[in-house]
């Protein structure tokens, strides 16, 4: 597996940042998204190694890349000091019932893993399916492409992400569209469905600012 490049969020014995984003349509707030990572110790292994957590709580009215529209979503996500996703549970609260997707990886060769989601709706879903890293999640998202995507040396980077609504794997396509008038970075995000495109706004840390797309802006909350 591919030894990914250290930052900020390996360097502390104990790690914890909080994002918050609020969603607004037309001026009117119609959603949020907070996220919190931190790190532990897995203490059990022969090598203590360091994992971390994630989670995740947002409403939105519609479906954004990791969200489930018209929904209360709270996730735990675990993943590990590679940002490789471990295993996760989403509860999901709609007007009048609630249901349950988890997702468990194994890793089974080299840099592949086998990865298993249940979703208890109105009936039980299981399906299978396979990745290799890099793979971005909701709880991951941040660091991962912060650390493995220099967009001023390489305009353009290709990801995958899980989709735990729809329960597969899909590609995103990041492009760089340069500097502001207010010196923030320019960033055009594509996904792979009609007409889904955003354009996010990141400052001189690469903390994202705002985005916009699909009728939506999106504000971090200071």
């Amino acid at each position: 597996t591919q030894e990914f490049e250290q930052d900020n969020f390996l360097k502390y014995q104990k790690f914890f940042r909080e994002y918050k984003f609020k969603i607004y349509r037309t001026k009117k707030e119609v959603g949020f998204i907070n996220v919190k990572i931190s790190s532990y110790t897995n203490s059990e292994s022969e090598i203590c190694k360091k994992n971390f957590v994630a989670e995740i709580e947002s409403y939105t009215d519609i479906p954004i890349l990791f969200f489930i529209g018209e929904t209360y979503n709270y996730e735990i996500e675990n993943y590990n000091d590679n940002f490789v996703p471990l295993n996760s549970k989403i509860v999901t609260k709609e007007k009048r019932r609630e249901y349950i997707t988890t997702m468990q990886t194994e890793k089974f060769f080299e840099d592949k893993y086998k990865c298993v989601f249940r979703k208890e709706n109105k009936k039980i879903k299981i399906k299978e399916t396979s990745f290799s890293p890099p793979i971005i999640t909701a709880g991951n998202a941040i660091p991962l492409v912060t650390i493995l995507w220099n967009f001023e040396q390489e305009k353009n980077k290709k990801f995958y992400f899980i989709d735990k609504d729809r329960l597969e794997i899909k590609e995103m396509k990041f492009e760089y569209l340069g500097e502001t008038k207010d010196e923030l970075y320019k960033i055009k995000l594509l996904l792979p469905y009609f007409g889904a495109r955003f354009i996010i706004y990141l400052d001189k840390n690469k903390n994202i600012k705002y985005a916009e797309g699909l009728g939506l802006q999106i504000c971090a909350v200071e």
